[in-house]
């Protein structure tokens, strides 16, 4: 019998509510939406930060965005791998995300370079390897 994709996971993504694994293995960001002043947020919190309303809902994040800055990162917790590259993704939604950034050397990276979503491992502790959200370059 297949395993799920949530079976495939040793452990939860390091995310929380944030991330939803897709039967596929993808992964789709989770933010939400105020239903009183419009204001589209990640990762999703119970009340609007732009407004304060109570009136959020969630919704489910484009999976593409562009880079908009970035930065190699030397210095982590114990067991994580260094260095890894770090950024922000703007998302169609109006969404900045930050996330390590996986799939190219850093110097090959530009600013308004199309990313896509995708999870990776970003390091361990003492029950496993530690997943997580992640960007990559849009293969050309």
């Amino acid at each position: 019998m297949a395993q799920s994709a949530e079976e495939m996971h040793e452990q939860p993504l390091l995310a929380g509510d944030a991330v939803r694994v897709e039967t596929d293995g993808g992964a789709k960001l989770v933010g939400i939406v105020c239903g009183d002043c419009e204001a589209k947020v990640f990762p999703p919190v119970p009340v609007c930060p732009e407004c304060m309303s109570e009136n959020v809902s969630e919704i489910e994040l484009s999976d593409q965005g562009s880079l908009y800055t970035w930065s190699v990162v030397h210095v982590a917790p114990k067991n994580w791998k260094v260095p890894y590259t770090a950024g922000y993704v703007d998302l169609p939604e109006g969404v900045r995300v930050f996330a390590h950034i996986v799939g190219a050397d850093s110097d090959k990276l530009e600013m308004d370079m199309p990313m896509f979503l995708t999870t990776a491992v970003l390091g361990q502790d003492e029950a496993g390897p530690v997943e997580s959200y992640a960007f990559t370059p849009v293969a050309k």
